[in-house]
């Protein structure tokens, strides 16, 4: 353990770097299942900037580590040379993209389509981001670490940690109320559920084979004693970052949940399109249905907030998950 503790800066890394790029998986699911209003879209772009800073903090940890010989000795010794290469291409190759179309965004020079493609380019990027850091680690000399285990997992703490990240932006932008009345909310459980089985199995399958490998060398010895309270606590933080997520989906946080707002029930309970169509009818002299969408819009927005306390306490929990995985992963260096 004394190992992994030295090399905490770059445990952080590989869990904040798949954390922070899936966010625009999360993203892209939301611009695909939702069509946002352009005031919207601009409090998301403004907010896209969270995820960014993420990456950037564990680039910055990673690269502070690496900045004596004899940490950058301990990184790379036993690395392949073509496997490291390119997740250095990638990390470089995601990080350019996700800026330009952060700047891109923050410009409004994206159309609707626009925005689609290149979100979807972006998420894809993530995904094979992650995917080239397990593979460096996989192509080590390190025998515990040579399995394909290894990238699929990193694929899966994407998903499962991303999406979550991207819940969060669109929470704290006040986007959630008109996601929540699209595919969305299913969309982006089932892509974070399907994260955290796959992260999970990784996890236990190394553990296990780590045991697997001791035990046949040594029997009835433990590989790594204590190992399984490290699973325990990934496997809670999964669960917890999900519970959190339909949490922040359900109750008051829908926009039809502002139907008691005034005597026409009916009209508050209408999307949002169907509001601004209603404000232009004849039912709307006197002022009573503009006085209703002003207050059903009030209400939304209120209600929105509420789901930012779900989603932080979810991405620290998936943060948390990640932490516990890679210090398992590290300790199995032998």
């Amino acid at each position: 353990m004394d190992l992994v503790y030295l090399q905490l800066p770059l445990v952080f890394f590989t869990a904040a770097a798949p954390m922070a790029s899936g966010a625009f998986i999360g993203l892209a699911i939301a611009f695909l299942t939702t069509r946002f209003s352009a005031e919207t879209l601009r409090r998301i772009d403004r907010w896209t900037l969270l995820p960014l800073v993420i990456l950037a903090v564990g680039v910055i940890a990673a690269v502070a580590f690496m900045n004596t010989p004899q940490s950058a000795l301990l990184v790379i010794q036993g690395i392949d040379p073509g496997a490291f290469g390119f997740a250095v291409f990638m990390a470089v190759a995601f990080a350019v993209v996700a800026l330009v179309y952060w700047v891109v965004a923050m410009v409004g020079r994206l159309s609707d389509g626009a925005r689609k493609a290149f979100a979807t380019v972006v998420a894809v990027l993530a995904v094979v981001y992650s995917v080239a850091i397990g593979v460096a680690y996989m192509m080590s000399d390190v025998p515990l670490w040579a399995s394909v285990i290894v990238p699929l997992g990193f694929a899966g703490f994407s998903l499962a940690s991303g999406v979550p990240l991207g819940m969060l932006v669109l929470a704290a932008s006040r986007a959630l109320p008109e996601a929540r009345e699209t595919r969305f909310g299913t969309a982006a459980l089932v892509t974070a559920l399907v994260g955290a089985v796959v992260s999970i199995f990784a996890v236990t399958v190394q553990l296990m084979n780590a045991q697997a490998t001791v035990a046949a060398i040594f029997p009835g010895a433990d590989a790594l004693p204590g190992a399984w309270v490290y699973l325990i606590v990934s496997i809670a933080g999964f669960v917890v970052a999900l519970a959190c997520m339909r949490g922040a989906l359900s109750g008051p946080l829908s926009g039809r949940s502002a139907a008691p707002l005034g005597s026409t029930a009916g009209a508050a309970a209408m999307p949002w399109n169907s509001v601004d169509s209603a404000a232009a009818s004849p039912a709307a002299e006197g002022n009573v249905v503009p006085d209703l969408e002003a207050r059903y819009r009030r209400q939304a927005a209120t209600d929105a907030t509420k789901a930012v306390p779900y989603l932080v306490l979810g991405n620290v929990a998936v943060l948390a998950a990640l932490v516990a995985a890679r210090v398992l992963f590290y300790a199995m260096q032998f």
